[in-house]
């Protein structure tokens, strides 16, 4: 539905789809419980961090608020990334071992990873680095029977091209599980042994329950109804797709 007219509880959505102002209340809240899953993840997967972890431990922080929950990210130690989309939807990476390091646009630096990964001890087979992921999966909470994740839609081990121009493999393995409500993506390092890239997508798992006061504490009507700016041609009013409220 377009409209031109705003009305005093419409809130225009960024480009993003997240509400353009923040709050202390909101921050406070969105770090809190982003916080919590992601030290609930490190000890389920046992993260190469001390323990407890603290919130001593988070190196970059960066929330914003959705209409329908939180979306953001956090870095704990430099190191071990987690990030959320729209209340859910979970990602993350550990940046000594996830093989985007090894994918930027200078050439030598990813030749060098991969070659010292080549030379490295592989501690995993196939069949080990599946059951890492599956196990990773289990230990917050992922159903596989209810998601019927059964055999990966996709797996294979990575390789590298040295310069004497033979195929070797890597100690790195990739990981897809997808059905028609589900999607997830997990890569095994065989050096650390362990998750090194994990995204989940599949309501109603491994989502924030929203709080009752959210809108509240955005310092947003109660009522609050969100739009979405529409193109419009020049010299035309601006227009607005109705998003709803929740």
């Amino acid at each position: 539905m377009l409209i031109t007219n705003l009305l005093t509880n419409m809130i225009v959505l960024t480009i993003h789809s997240t509400i353009p102002d923040s709050t202390p209340s909101f921050q406070e809240y969105a770090l809190r419980t982003t916080f919590i899953q992601a030290s609930n993840m490190s000890a389920n997967w046992n993260l190469d961090l001390p323990k407890p972890i603290t919130t001593n431990m988070v190196t970059h922080v960066a929330m914003e608020a959705a209409p329908i929950g939180i979306q953001g990210s956090i870095e704990i130690s430099n190191r071990f990334w987690f990030s959320w989309l729209y209340g859910g939807q979970p990602s993350f990476s550990d940046k000594k071992y996830d093989i985007v390091q090894a994918l930027t646009p200078d050439v030598k630096v990813n030749d060098a990873i991969f070659e010292r990964w080549m030379r490295a001890t592989n501690l995993l087979t196939m069949k080990r680095a599946e059951q890492i992921a599956k196990t990773a999966m289990t230990s917050i909470g992922l159903p596989l029977d209810k998601l019927n994740f059964k055999a990966p839609k996709e797996m294979h081990q990575e390789n590298y091209q040295w310069t004497d121009g033979k195929v070797y493999p890597l100690p790195y393995y990739y990981f897809v599980w997808k059905t028609q409500n589900a999607y997830c993506h997990i890569e095994v390092s065989g050096i650390c042994s362990n998750v090194v890239h994990f995204a989940f997508v599949g309501y109603p798992y491994l989502r924030f329950a929203k709080p009752t006061n959210y809108f509240e504490m955005l310092g947003l009507p109660t009522n609050a109804v969100f739009v979405h700016p529409y193109y419009a041609q020049p010299g035309k009013p601006p227009l607005y797709e109705l998003r709803g409220s929740n």
